[in-house]
This record gives C-alpha cells, sequence and structure tokens, in this order.
C-alpha cells in the first residue's frame, strides 16, 4: 500500500473509529500520572450517552461541579460519575476521560486529597477544598440551575437515545467504509463519502435553526 493510501483525509483525520478510545482516556483506579501539572480540562467535555440530553458542564465548572460531590463526604470516580447523573436525572453524565485528570489536577492543588482502597482511589474534600467551593458556589448553583428543567417527555427521551445509537452506528459504517476505500486508495469514494457528510451536517444545521420549516 502506497503513501497516498495510508495517509487519512484531512477531514477525518484526528478522529479515532468506533471503538478506539481517545488517548488519555484512563481506566477506574487507575489514574494517569503526569510529571509536570497538567491545565484543568475544559468543563464542556462530558460524556455519557444521557449528557447528550443537554447537560453541559461550561469551561471552568467542572472543577466546582466535582468539589461540591464531595461536599457530604468521600466518593471514588464512579460515585461521583452516578451521583452526578442521578442528581441532574441523566442529563449529565461526565466521562471518566474527564473526571479523573480534573481530579488529579485538583489533587495537586491541595483541594482534594486521595487514597488507595482496595481496587479503588477514594477522593475527599480537604479544608482549602471547601474554602474554594465555597468561593465559587455561584458557579455550582448556575450550573445545577441551568439543569432544572429536565426533558419531561418519555417519548423525548426515547427519540434522543435512539439518535445517540443511530449516531454511533453512522460512525462505524463511516469509518468501516473509508477503512476500505483506503486500503483500495480510492480517492473518489472517499470524496463521495465526505460530501454526504457535509450535507448531512447542513441539513442537521438548517433542521435547527429553522425548527418549524417542515411542519
Amino acid at each position: 500500500m502506497n503513501e497516498r493510501a495510508r495517509r487519512p483525509h484531512p477531514h477525518f483525520e484526528g478522529r479515532p473509529p468506533e471503538g478506539r478510545p481517545p488517548e488519555g482516556r484512563h481506566s477506574e483506579g487507575r489514574p494517569h500520572r503526569h510529571d509536570s501539572h497538567p491545565p484543568l480540562p475544559p468543563g464542556d467535555r462530558h460524556g455519557g450517552r444521557r449528557g447528550f440530553a443537554g447537560g453541559k458542564a461550561r469551561r471552568g465548572e467542572v472543577r466546582y461541579v466535582l468539589l461540591d460531590a464531595l461536599r457530604n463526604g468521600p466518593k471514588h470516580g464512579y460515585e461521583m460519575i452516578k451521583a452526578l447523573e442521578e442528581r441532574s436525572s441523566g442529563q449529565y453524565l461526565p466521562s471518566p476521560g474527564t473526571i479523573y485528570p480534573t481530579l488529579q489536577h485538583l489533587e495537586e492543588l491541595g483541594l482534594v486529597q486521595s487514597n488507595q482502597s482496595t481496587d479503588r482511589r477514594i477522593y475527599h474534600l480537604t479544608d482549602a477544598g471547601r474554602i474554594e467551593l465555597d468561593a465559587h458556589i455561584e458557579e455550582v448553583n448556575a450550573f445545577w440551575a441551568r439543569l432544572a428543567n429536565p426533558i419531561s417527555s418519555a417519548a423525548s427521551q426515547a427519540e434522543i437515545g435512539f439518535l445517540q445509537d443511530e449516531l454511533g452506528h453512522l460512525a462505524q459504517t463511516v469509518w468501516s467504509g473509508l477503512h476500505n476505500a483506503l486500503e483500495q486508495d480510492d480517492h473518489r469514494t472517499i470524496r463521495r463519502v465526505r460530501l454526504a457528510v457535509e450535507q448531512c451536517q447542513n441539513e442537521i444545521r438548517r433542521i435547527i435553526t429553522e425548527p418549524d420549516s417542515d411542519e
């Protein structure tokens, strides 16, 4: 296979195929350690199926939401994810790739402490963490206020779940087709797939900006 066949199309470069986790995703109980202090990850990075329902932390909010999740007692990472999911009625479900790097940085700042318990790392607030949380309680309250009106219709939630599944199937179809096209150096197919994706994006933008145009 020549070099052209190995090179991904620039419109898809950097997007991992279905099933391959992005770099930096870590398993429960094994947070990655850096030699230097990493920046806090953007607050709007979140994962999980039900996070698609509209719950989204703005940049900088995640750290305070996590501190707030520890206010009433120690928790390990998975307990924090579940607590946030339950409190938000399923609207906000942050990914481990957001939770653990943020907890690590909070620990480096002295706002939380952790200890290993069997196969899980337990986190709890320090005195400095409580002071920091109290100083930014307005950000925490604003975050929960935005989630105060969850999707009320069970039918709407079912539609969103179906849409999330279909998005996964679409990604799998696209990457499978691109893999075959790259193997065969089939640039015509790659271009047609790209144009189809762009057309789909444009149609979705039209629907979102003109929600009643087809009614």
